[in-house]
């Protein structure tokens, strides 16, 4: 399991569950490019994208949190 976060958000995947659709990549391809290192970049969308895109996995390899806000 990869795991990545920032102030707002956790993602993780899960390479052993990913059939390789691509809907992350096509879907929001500033955030999730496979020819990066890290291929996750969590800090290049807002929080509420990468749920949406996150959202369409078909496989359910990708998966998320929202971290809480203090107010």
């Amino acid at each position: 399991m990869q795991e990545y976060e920032n102030a707002k958000l956790i993602v993780r995947f899960d390479p052993q569950v990913c059939i390789h659709v691509g809907a992350c990549l096509r879907g929001l391809p500033a955030v999730f490019d496979a020819s990066r290192d890290p291929w996750i970049d969590i800090d290049a969308a807002p929080a509420e994208a990468i749920a949406d895109t996150i959202g369409r996995c078909p496989s359910g390899a990708l998966s998320y949190r929202l971290k809480a806000t203090a107010d």
